[in-house]
């Protein structure tokens, strides 16, 4: 599903553009899957990326003066694409994970019981000539 967020005009000589990024913990560390931010510097845009259900996404945008302030926000897709705020990196690894163990886990196999229809053989068929 597509995921867009609109954004607001900024200081361009402070802040750098808006980004959004998939994450991906399958090495623990959280690499980006960049999106796409359309607009002109400095002024409105919309961030847009393709994501599914369960996955999580960082948006941010970079402070050039300060940048301890420029830590990204991190989300939950849910399944009606709406996003749901997670507090932290930490917090965003642990959901991740429980959302890749839901996907992983086996489903129960259904048994098959094969019916084997035994008859016993009719006196003419046991004859040997």
């Amino acid at each position: 599903m597509k995921i867009e967020r609109n954004t607001s005009s900024y200081n361009e000589r402070r802040y750098s553009r808006p980004w959004i990024a998939k994450v991906d913990f399958s090495d623990s560390k959280g690499n980006f899957i960049w999106g796409q931010w359309i607009g002109r510097q400095g002024e409105e845009g919309i961030l847009i990326i393709d994501a599914n259900s369960g996955d999580i996404i960082a948006m941010g945008q970079k402070d050039l003066r300060k940048p301890r302030n420029s830590a990204p926000d991190y989300y939950e897709v849910l399944s009606d694409g709406t996003l749901s705020s997670i507090e932290s990196k930490a917090a965003a690894y642990r959901q991740w994970k429980e959302n890749q163990k839901k996907q992983i886990e086996p489903k129960p196999e259904k048994e098959y019981s094969r019916a084997i229809e035994i008859s016993e053989p009719a006196p003419e068929q046991l004859s040997l000539f």
